[in-house]
């Protein structure tokens, strides 16, 4: 798995690549959040258009995203999921809880709205 990120405005946008299945670099996804959190950037769009495969521990470190975000008063928005992330977000009744969207326009004004 590799990542990349930026900030657009004031929204963490972080770019996932390859599969979600528990390594290190999740870790270091969580410590980059928190540290935006440190300085009151608590909105985040990842963007899973190029994810392979997800499986427990990928969806476990979403969760854990969304709960560090939502803890500083933030939320997360998940950006164009493929088909077979988007059936694993609905099986789980992750949808219910994070935004889905597929334009970075409007996940921003998703995060703006709440």
């Amino acid at each position: 798995m590799k990542f990349s990120y930026y900030l657009y405005d004031d929204v963490i946008v972080v770019s996932v690549k390859g599969d979600i299945i528990g390594s290190s670099i999740e870790d270091d996804i969580l410590i980059l959040i928190k540290t935006y959190i440190s300085f009151n950037i608590v909105k985040c769009i990842i963007d899973v258009s190029e994810v392979r495969h997800m499986n427990s521990s990928g969806l476990s470190y979403i969760i854990r995203c969304y709960n560090f975000l939502k803890a500083a008063g933030g939320d997360l928005v998940i950006l164009k999921p493929p088909h077979h992330i988007q059936k694993l977000l609905a099986i789980t009744k992750l949808m219910k809880i994070c935004s889905i969207t597929y334009s970075k326009q409007e996940g921003v004004g998703i995060l703006n709205n709440k």
